[in-house]
This record gives C-alpha cells, structure tokens and sequence, in this order.
C-alpha cells in the first residue's frame, strides 16, 4: 500500500479510538516510534499519521513532552438580563470563582499607560491613550485566557482582586457596569498568543471584545484571546 494512503489509515485508526474514548483526554500516545513498530511502517510515516491528527484538532504536541490527547473545550457560560443588560447575580458568583475553574485566579501580566487611538474612541478619551490591564487565566496544565481590559487613565489606581477578577474588582471599587456590545470572531494565533498561550503557528484563537459602560458612559474595552481548543463563549438572552 502507498505510503501516503498507509499514514491515513494509521490516522483514522488513532481517530476512533480517540472518539470512543479508548484513549482518554490528556493521554499521552506512542512515540512515532513505537507507533512506527505497532503498524510496520518507516517512523516517516508514522509522523505523518500525527500530523493528520493535530490537523484535525484530536492531538497536541508539547515540546520536549510528546503528543497528547486534546481535551474537549472548557465552557464558560455567560448570561446576561435583556433588561439591565448586566451579568445575573448567579454569574457575578461564577465570576468571583474562577480561581477554583482555572486554579489560580486572574494573573496580571503587565499594567501599564498604551497608545490605543481606536479603543480610547470607544471610550472617547482624547489623545488616545488608555490605561490597560493584561491578565492570563490557566488550567493546571496551559495557559487559555489572554485578556485586556482597557481603562480611562484615572483609573490606573484600581485595586485587584486577583481571585475575583477585574470586572468584580471594577464592581467593588463602585463601577457597576452594562454591556453596550460585544463581538466575537476568529483569527489565527499572532506571535504573542504563540508565547502567552503555548499555540502554534496556525492555531485559532477565539476572540471576545466588548464595551462596557456605567451611567450611560463608557467604562472598559474588553478584549479577550481564548485557545480555541479550550475555550468557548455562551452568552444567553433568555
């Protein structure tokens, strides 16, 4: 049989047993090596049967680790009240918990004054700069959440509650806020998610903006960038 119609087959077969549970979320495979043996096949072919796998998003390799069964997305569910427009109380606790979703809270990578002339419109703050909070939220394996929250520069002296969260911390500084809008969409992994989130080159990432507002004004610019194996957003009107 041809090599490459013999790397498929090794594929699908891997495939299955992946879908039926066989082999279990975060399992560690065979080295192409043993692979290579299992099947009588050259390691080549053996190699490319696990390209064919992280193609079809069933199988992630760590550096210096191996290849590992991909777990399913981690889903965060986000209701919010046709009518306040604001995040039910039931949610404002699962926000406040997510240290005990992602094991460790809501880490502040950097805080600093940045040049966003098109975000300090959404704002409207005049002369383009912003105050931005950069945080990372992570299982006990990865890192999945790179978020940047935006802020008018008089408020670079918010207090984090980092197992909260900087929304609960915006609400408990007095800020309560509502959503004027929010966006979701696509977009392959730049060189920064690559480094902050552990992608490769190619991978999606699932991105969520959105502005929030207080007393009719405009409060914060949301931007999230989710691992779009891990991740997925569910916002419910009803």
């Amino acid at each position: 049989m041809p090599r490459q119609a013999r790397y498929r087959e090794i594929a699908r077969l891997l495939g299955r047993s992946i879908e039926s549970g066989e082999l279990a979320p975060g399992e560690r495979l065979p080295t192409e090596g043993a692979l290579a043996e299992r099947y009588g096949v050259h390691r080549l072919t053996a190699r490319q049967a696990m390209v064919e796998l992280r193609k079809a998003g069933l199988v992630e390799t760590r550096q210096g680790l191996g290849s590992f069964v991909r777990r399913a997305p981690r889903r965060i569910e986000v209701s919010i009240d046709p009518e306040t427009r604001r995040h039910r109380p039931s949610d404002i606790a699962g926000l406040a918990s997510m240290a005990g979703v992602f094991g460790g809270g809501e880490r502040v990578v950097e805080r600093s004054e940045a040049a966003h002339p098109a975000v300090a419109g959404h704002l409207r703050l005049p002369g383009g700069v912003v105050h931005e909070i950069t945080t990372l939220l992570g299982t006990a394996e990865r890192p999945c959440v790179l978020s940047r929250y935006r802020l008018a520069p008089e408020l670079a002296g918010l207090r984090l509650d980092a197992k909260a969260g900087v929304l609960v911390s915006l609400e408990a500084a007095g800020h309560p806020y509502r959503y004027a809008w929010h966006a979701i969409s696509a977009e392959p992994a730049d060189l920064h998610d690559q480094s902050m989130l552990e992608m490769q080159a190619g991978e999606a990432v699932l991105v969520r903006e959105g502005l929030l507002t207080h007393d009719g004004r405009p409060l914060c610019h949301v931007e999230r960038r989710c691992r779009g194996d891990m991740i997925s957003f569910v916002t419910r009107y009803d």
